[in-house]
């Protein structure tokens, strides 16, 4: 299994945090900061793993998420959503694609062990 991770968030600190936490953990990941620039990366990049912020300026994480899927990429992204508001019309969107959705503050141990 592929350690490379995409993490997406329009907090950049997010970013920082998450990847030194992950690259602690094993993985190797790098950071994006809008929807737009993770679909570029993953459909250029065939990165297998991304956790991605829901909201975003732009194109948002579901819209994003999508995107990543019909980009042609075999196999096709593992994407994590992960959002702090409560945004229904958002997480049913993401939901009903089975995609994996978690709340921030992440529960680190609880994400680690989806990623196994």
């Amino acid at each position: 299994m592929s350690r490379r991770i995409l993490i997406v968030d329009d907090d950049h600190a997010m970013v920082r945090t998450l990847c030194d936490i992950l690259r602690l953990r094993g993985w190797e990941p790098n950071g994006a900061h809008s929807g737009e620039e993770a679909v570029a990366i993953v459909c250029g990049n065939g990165y297998t793993n991304v956790l991605m912020d829901i909201r975003m300026p732009g194109m948002d994480g579901v819209a994003a998420c999508k995107a990543m899927m019909n980009c042609g990429r075999n196999p096709a992204p593992r994407v994590v959503l992960m959002t702090a508001h409560t945004a229904p019309e958002l997480l049913e969107a993401a939901r009903a694609d089975g995609t994996h959705v978690v709340t921030k503050p992440i529960d680190m141990p609880a994400l680690l062990e989806y990623l196994q």
